[in-house]
């Protein structure tokens, strides 16, 4: 390699048609609970498609939600449970962190789980409306419709 070239490192994002399959997996498991959830899924470079990023169906939820699924991608995919208890560890750190999501606030909370294929962190799915665990549940639902995982 040249000194002119610069090495880059491939970062595998999840696509637009695995993110939509994951929302109508976990939309579904909502309907069947008779909840309305919004739901949100960013790839691993934290970028939201307003076409694949969003199916809002609680008022006011889509940005609690994208900021859900936001954090689980910039702390390199970890769920939302695990930030929930950093935050109730620690409150300052996240205090100073929150307003750092890209149009939304990084929320450390139950209801986002990070999109994994055969170890490599592809993005996260969140969803905001119900309690937390049905919350956590639904997006579960959506990861493993698309034959991924929520961890390594």
């Amino acid at each position: 390699m040249s000194e002119h070239q610069s090495e880059s490192i491939p970062q595998l994002l999840i696509s637009y048609g695995k993110a939509n399959k994951a929302i109508a997996a976990a939309m579904d498991y909502a309907r069947d609970k008779g909840v309305k959830l919004s739901f949100v899924v960013v790839d691993a470079a934290s970028h939201l498609d307003g076409h694949k990023g969003c199916s809002v169906h609680a008022p006011g939820g889509h940005e609690m939600t994208r900021g859900k699924a936001y954090a689980s991608v910039a702390t390199g995919g970890q769920p939302g449970s695990a930030l929930a208890q950093r935050f109730l560890d620690n409150p300052m750190v996240w205090g100073n962190v929150a307003s750092l999501g890209l149009g939304a606030p990084l929320l450390p909370a139950t209801g986002s789980m990070p999109i994994f294929f055969g170890g490599d962190l592809v993005g996260a799915i969140a969803a905001s409306g119900a309690p937390s665990e049905v919350d956590e549940a639904a997006v579960l639902a959506g990861i493993l419709a698309i034959n991924a995982t929520s961890s390594r």
